[in-house]
This record gives structure tokens, C-alpha cells and sequence, in this order.
């Protein structure tokens, strides 16, 4: 005897011949945002959300690995400090992610981290930035464009 499928792509096979839907769901959950127009400015010393770069998104008890992708102008030498925050918690340390800009200039930023394991819940995760001196300004166009992503590793 073989027994009948559902007809559905989330439910599967187990070894006592029946079928269920795996503990955690099917796929992990994943989140992006991609800026291709309006750069956005700050002048803010500590760090503040990158407008638009959040990510919501009900996790299993998994990591989540995020990365961020971005070019920047700032107005003077200055130290220009990207982190994330999962929930209100820093993951960089209250620094971050620090690029010295000792020279006014366009520079690219990228960098990318893993979080240990979530709990099973919804988990707001955010992109912020924050400059020493001056403006910082993340630019977003049709030829340079910012992006911010987070998915769950199974």
C-alpha cells in the first residue's frame, strides 16, 4: 500500500508512512529591502535607524544570518559606524561596524554577521548608523543602491 499525498508543497513524508508538515515550518524566512532612490542624511553621534532598513519576520528557534551592502558620503573626516539591533539588542558592540573616513570622499560599506539562536518568535531586526562629525549621507540612486537583508538559517 502506498499512501495517498496531499496535495499540497508543505506537508511531507515521514518514515511511519504518514504524511505532516516538519516541525518549524518548510522554508525559512527571509527579508530584504532595497533602496534605490531617496539617500538619506544623518548628523546624529549615536546611532539611529537607517529609515526603511528594518526587517519583521517570525523566526523557529534558528539564527539569523543579515547583511547590509551601502556607499556613503561624509561631510568631514570622520568616523562612520553602521550596527544592527535584533529586537532593541546591539549585535556589534556600541560602536559597531566603525569605517574611519579620514578624507571627504564616496565609500562603500559592507559587511554581514550571524545571531545565535532566536527564540520562536517575532524578531524586528535593524540596520542603524551614526557619524562622529559632520554628515554622513547614505546614498540611494538609480546607479548606487543600498540594501539590507535577514533570513533564518535552518
Amino acid at each position: 500500500l502506498v499512501p495517498t499525498p496531499p496535495n499540497n508543497t508543505t506537508t511531507f513524508l515521514r518514515g511511519d508512512a504518514t504524511f505532516a508538515v516538519p516541525a518549524g515550518g518548510v522554508d525559512p524566512v527571509f527579508g530584504r529591502v532595497v533602496r534605490t532612490a531617496g539617500s538619506l542624511t544623518t548628523t546624529s553621534t549615536t546611532l539611529v535607524d537607517v529609515t526603511g532598513a528594518t526587517v519583521t519576520f517570525t523566526t523557529g528557534a534558528f539564527p539569523v544570518r543579515y547583511s547590509a551592502a551601502q556607499s556613503f558620503q561624509q561631510s568631514s573626516s570622520a568616523d562612520v559606524g553602521f550596527n544592527v539591533a535584533i529586537d532593541g539588542t546591539l549585535l556589534h558592540g556600541t560602536d559597531g561596524y566603525v569605517i574611519n573616513a579620514p578624507t571627504v570622499n564616496t565609500r562603500g560599506a559592507s559587511f554581514s554577521g550571524q545571531t545565535a539562536v532566536l527564540t520562536a518568535s517575532a524578531h524586528t531586526i535593524k540596520l542603524q548608523f551614526y557619524v562622529s562629525a559632520g554628515t554622513v549621507t547614505l546614498l540611494a540612486n538609480t546607479s548606487i543602491n543600498h540594501m539590507f537583508a535577514a533570513e533564518e538559517i535552518r
